[in-house]
């Protein structure tokens, strides 16, 4: 049930629907699941639930704001699907019964909505400063003081503290599109531009961060890599309710009154759902703000210490959004962390083209074999680290995978190069076999996939939905990198180029006033 003009469609979009009633329709409708994703009132269980279902799959930012570390956790679940009806705060030891009333979510709820605004406004504000400044920064003398100068720079919102303590290897990529964001266009309720970074400013003028106490371990586990243990501190977060609400509904209402516009609502019923949804805003932020946490409550929260990976890039020390990333994975399961590819090992391609037939047959290989130190050895230095130290964390194999007999049957790329980038443009790749729940044969050119087997078939393209296409998804392609020892596949560059292109056309759009196109 997918069609948008449907009470069910609207009811699971709709951002006044109670968080109950949203679990009951996840339970009962997982085709909904990406409308229920979307929907501001969906609370984290829930979403964590659906992640685990694979009905949606994750968001992938750019890794450019503070590790998890400086915002508190979700609880463990104790089973291993999380209850979609459990709500943040709740323990989770048995499955709620359809139809149960959950509490009132409070505090977890509320750091991952309402405080989650006030992040991420926060570190909007890096948008119109990182593009002259990201290129004088340097890290630090060491891992500990890395950690120090992100956390401190966190605390007094100083954004350039902030950017320069993140590896540079993972985030330089993701800095045109961070660019061009400052560019974006947008009107307020009464069709007056809205000044971001004045609004931004606001908000963080309005807040007021603690950081005392702060203790660090350092421990080496690799050479040029070495985890950072927070084992004391404490952080305290304070603001104005109405300042942060109102900033927020500033820019967000426009787009909600064109969403419930497209989806027949009237003024009168979208003015009453954006005056409740202000008020609940700040009744909860007043609920919550002072907020304090230690790094006792974090681990309590996390299962473990709060970690934070560093590496040296170039004689200085950075924190590692991705390792940080997988070393909280490892640390919340029981797999070994793995080891770095050694340098004779890794792949050396002396074309963009022939890296890309390189890590096509790679994947191939993974399929049969489980080995993710086969496959980070055919990547750039960044992702190379994260899935040679953090695959089997991330998704265990065993040493063994679960297809046979595939093989690539034809190959054939065009790279448009400029620089150390090169975007490919996919002639023609096939892939065929009979390995376990594979298709006999598939076929991608372009944008566009065909599968064919005994028992299903497939023909599409990403651009096929109108909202992709608005969003550039035509020009979509996979990128491939010049390091040192040669050419590389690269999936985080390829993730910030398409992002890249995703943000030029939300651009686009905004300044032709034209964002209801990704509505229609």
């Amino acid at each position: 049930m997918t069609d948008s003009t449907s009470p069910l469609y609207r009811e699971a979009a709709d951002p006044a629907t109670s968080q109950a009633r949203l679990a009951e329709i996840a339970a009962a409708h997982h085709e909904l699941h990406p409308v229920i994703a979307g929907n501001p009132s969906c609370y984290p269980a829930l979403i964590e639930w659906m992640l685990q279902l694979g009905t949606i799959a994750p968001v992938i930012a750019p890794p450019a704001v503070a590790p998890a570390v400086i915002a508190p956790a979700t609880e463990p679940a104790a089973s291993a699907l999380v209850n979609p009806y459990a709500q943040p705060g709740q323990a989770q030891a048995g499955q709620a019964q359809p139809g149960q009333t959950p509490k009132r979510p409070r505090k977890k709820l509320l750091i991952w909505g309402s405080i989650g605004v006030v992040v991420l406004l926060v570190a909007g504000g890096g948008i119109w400063a990182y593009g002259a400044i990201f290129s004088k920064l340097g890290g630090a003398s060491s891992p500990t003081a890395a950690v120090e100068k992100l956390l401190e720079g966190t605390a007094d919102m100083d954004l350039i503290s902030l950017y320069g303590s993140l590896s540079p290897a993972e985030i330089e990529s993701f800095k045109a599109p961070i660019d061009q964001l400052g560019t974006i266009a947008m009107d307020d309720e009464n069709g007056d531009p809205v000044d971001m970074p004045e609004l931004i400013n606001t908000v963080v003028d309005s807040l007021n961060i603690t950081l005392t106490g702060l203790e660090l371990e350092s421990e080496d586990i690799e050479e040029g890599i070495a985890v950072v243990t927070i084992t004391a501190g404490e952080m305290t977060m304070n603001g104005d309710a109405e300042t942060i609400t109102d900033a927020y509904l500033e820019v967000v209402a426009p787009q909600l009154r064109l969403q419930q516009e497209s989806w027949g609502y009237d003024d009168s019923d979208t003015d009453s759902m954006i005056a409740d949804l202000r008020e609940s805003s700040i009744d909860e932020l007043n609920d919550m703000l002072p907020y304090t946490q230690t790094a006792a409550d974090l681990a309590d929260s996390l299962g473990h210490d709060a970690s934070i990976v560093t590496v040296r890039e170039g004689g200085s020390w950075y924190v590692s959004p991705l390792l940080t990333t997988g070393e909280n994975i490892l640390q919340s399961g029981s797999n070994a962390r793995g080891s770095l590819v050694p340098e004779g090992d890794v792949a050396s391609f002396d074309t963009a083209d022939a890296a890309a037939e390189g890590f096509a047959e790679a994947v191939i290989a993974f399929g049969e074999n489980g080995d993710y130190g086969d496959l980070a050895a055919v990547l750039p230095e960044a992702e190379r680290r994260f899935l040679s130290l953090y695959g089997d964390a991330l998704m265990p194999t065993d040493g063994d995978g679960d297809y046979d007999n595939l093989q690539i049957t034809d190959f054939a790329v065009t790279p448009q190069i400029e620089g150390n980038t090169a975007r490919l443009d996919i002639d023609s790749i096939v892939i065929e076999g009979d390995g376990y729940n594979w298709p006999y044969r598939t076929e991608f050119n372009g944008v566009c996939v065909t599968t064919d087997s005994g028992y299903s078939s497939f023909d599409g393209c990403l651009d096929d939905a109108s909202w992709m296409k608005e969003l550039g998804a035509d020009s979509w392609r996979v990128l491939s990198v010049q390091e040192k020892s040669g050419w590389f596949v690269s999936p985080m560059r390829t993730v910030a180029d398409v992002t890249g292109i995703a943000v030029d056309n939300l651009v686009r759009l905004s300044q032709d006033g034209k964002l209801d196109r990704l509505y229609q």
